[in-house]
């Protein structure tokens, strides 16, 4: 057995100071090596016959999991990186799989790296964004599932095939009781090759490792750059910053074709030596898996809680009920959507467990800050900037030209450097204004940094509508409703949503004399849009829409009549009941946007009953808050 990279404990990380101290040390000398491959093999090293995963398929109580040794799992690597190297994958090509979490999707996501290029899909997708991903990549393999029903993976490749003269080779991981041809299946073909490998290649640390999509679930995607030296720093600022150790044992649940998923629930626990349990082929998705989630704990001893938010949120409404969870470490994470505090000090509250928010994004290759893990969480906040990274707040003009940066707490375009950053994205004509002084990259986010250097995001310039950790393009939403004979303007935004984060609704401002109901509009868009959660969930018709000075429509003012929309009927009990009151949205110089809700005519006890429930109810949003009494 070596000595893991990681050490077994860390100096304390309370503040910006502290990342100062650790920064004495270049970046460039705190690892062995910046390439996956090594970083893998380096963390399968440490203990050869230690477990490196428990798969689970199903989550129940009873389930005996497909456990393998990191002996194995490198052994299965090796196989997969000689099967595309033997089939002519080189540095320059893609491998891209289009696969749930299965121990499979392991093997080539990390064993296609050893060659060439692998491009992770996301399997929910359209066959015609899938084409589109796989066209923009040139990918010259693909892996897949075989012929199965449950997840309709495989009707999707035979509809797409015949438009991708580039893709030579298709091998299938059967599942679901289905097979594949033998010359296409994936598993036989593995088990044909050596378990060591049988080709060399120097990996530079400014090679690319990924080509990995980003701009929703729904939408055209961008397809993002990702560098070993970006993963490996990724791997180590994790690590470090989360205090994380060989001991650790943690859940993988998140998807294998997000950066999160990646990262945080695989490459962390692999090249560090973990053992991490994988919640199957769809992870977090899976119900059963949430509702056993505190029974999988106490079976696995599981050291880290991780989820994201909507998962978080779920845990929360359902707590342990008796279960030995005292493996569980003092903190844990969360990403991909904002994490509302109230949510946040009812965990520790019930779990004990305190949630530190991180701030991440593909184009950062994951995350880039979190709340210090020995200092003051500050909730609702990202955190402090990870050490050998900065951010900074800055005012931009319409054409996103830098004007200046922003004062303490004042909001502004969110701007990122680091060693985790992308040199760009496949498509260059994606790459304007996407850098600023050189190698600032504008990831398009709001926020506002406070006096001691905490990070506060505040908003999305993108607009992108995050529901449950997945991004949704409003573009497309507004495409499809602009299509219909009455639809003069249309415009889609995230309403608040206490469980999904947000969720999409639209606006529509019709032709002159035309005549339409919102029932009927929202029923051409369902029939029209290729994602079931991208479909708005209410339409809104409006005499004039809020245009901006230059005649775009001002989307800011929508986001906020939703808002307010959403919070006035969660309080709408509470006016039935005699309360006076009253709900405005809008936008504050610190946190953002907010809601402010004003009690009017009421004082004493029942003012601080109803001002108690109001903070129940609105507790679980992301928003700020506040109630006024007059």
């Amino acid at each position: 057995m070596r000595e893991p990279m990681m050490p077994r404990q860390y100096e304390p990380i309370r503040s910006l100071e502290d990342n100062a101290e650790i920064e004495r040390i270049p970046f460039s000398e705190r690892l062995e090596c910046f390439d996956t491959p090594g970083l893998i093999r380096a963390g399968a090293d440490i203990d050869p016959a230690k477990t490196v995963f428990h798969y689970l398929v199903t989550g129940d109580d009873d389930e005996v999991p497909l456990s393998e040794s990191y002996g194995e799992f490198l052994g299965h690597l090796h196989q997969a990186a000689n099967l595309f190297h033997r089939l002519g994958v080189g540095p320059d090509d893609t491998v891209a799989l289009l696969l749930p979490n299965l121990p499979q999707t392991l093997y080539a996501l990390w064993g296609g790296q050893v060659p060439g290029i692998v491009s992770p899909i996301n399997w929910m997708l359209e066959p015609h964004h899938i084409a589109g991903i796989l066209k923009a990549t040139r990918a010259k393999l693909l892996v897949t599932l075989g012929p199965e029903l449950e997840f309709g993976i495989g009707k999707k490749v035979a509809a797409i095939r015949g438009d991708l003269p580039h893709l030579e080779h298709v091998l299938q991981v059967p599942w679901g009781g289905g097979s594949a041809p033998e010359a296409e299946d994936f598993n036989l073909l593995l088990d044909a090759e050596p378990s060591e490998l049988t080709f060399q290649r120097d990996i530079d640390p400014e090679d690319v490792a990924l080509h990995l999509h980003t701009g929703g679930t729904t939408g055209a995607p961008k397809v993002a750059r990702l560098l070993h030296r970006g993963m490996a720093y990724q791997f180590w600022i994790n690590t470090w910053m989360k205090g994380l150790t060989v001991e650790d044992r943690m859940f993988s649940g998140g998807p294998y074709f997000h950066a999160g998923g990646i990262i945080n629930d695989s490459l962390a626990a692999l090249a560090g030596g973990m053992t991490q349990v994988i919640l199957g082929p769809t992870g977090y998705r899976n119900r059963n898996i949430v509702n056993n989630y505190w029974n999988l704990v106490e079976r696995y001893s599981i050291t880290r809680m991780n989820g994201v938010p909507t998962v978080l949120s779920m845990l929360c409404a359902n707590p342990p009920t008796g279960q030995d969870i005292s493996s569980l470490h003092e903190q844990s994470a969360t990403g991909s959507g904002g994490f509302p505090a109230e949510l946040a000090r009812s965990l520790e509250s019930l779990v004990g467990v305190r949630t530190l928010l991180t701030y991440g994004a593909t184009e950062f290759t994951c995350n880039i800050s979190l709340a210090p893990r020995d200092g003051d969480p500050r909730y609702g906040s990202s955190g402090i900037p990870w050490p050998y990274s900065r951010i900074r707040a800055a005012k931009m003009d319409d054409e996103g030209n830098y004007i200046r940066d922003c004062e303490t707490d004042e909001i502004g375009a969110l701007l990122v450097k680091g060693p985790s950053v992308i040199p760009g994205y496949l498509d260059e004509a994606a790459n304007r204004n996407l850098f600023i002084d050189g190698d600032w990259i504008n990831n398009g986010d709001l926020g506002c940094i406070d006096q001691d250097g905490y990070l506060w995001v505040t908003g999305r310039a993108k607009d992108l509508i995050i529901r449950g950790g997945h991004n949704i393009d409003p573009g497309l939403i507004d495409e499809v409703l602009i299509e219909h004979p009455a639809v003069e303007l249309a415009a889609a935004v995230g309403k608040p949503d206490a469980h999904a984060g947000e969720l999409p609704t639209a606006y529509v401002q019709l032709k002159d004399g035309a005549t339409a109901t919102a029932e009927e509009i929202k029923s051409f868009a369902r029939a029209r849009i290729p994602e079931r959660a991208a479909v708005p969930g209410e339409i809104h018709i409006l005499d004039t829409m809020p245009l901006t000075q230059v005649g775009k429509i001002f989307k800011p003012a929508l986001r906020l009549d939703a808002a307010q929309r959403v919070f006035a009927g969660i309080l709408e009990p509470l006016a039935e009941n005699g309360v006076a009151l009253g709900v405005t949205v809008g936008e504050d110089g610190k946190l953002g946007d907010l809601a402010t809700v004003t009690l009017e005519a009421m004082s004493g006890e029942r003012a601080a009953k109803t001002e108690a429930e109001i903070h129940r109810r609105l507790g679980a949003f992301v928003m700020a808050h506040k109630v006024v009494r007059t």
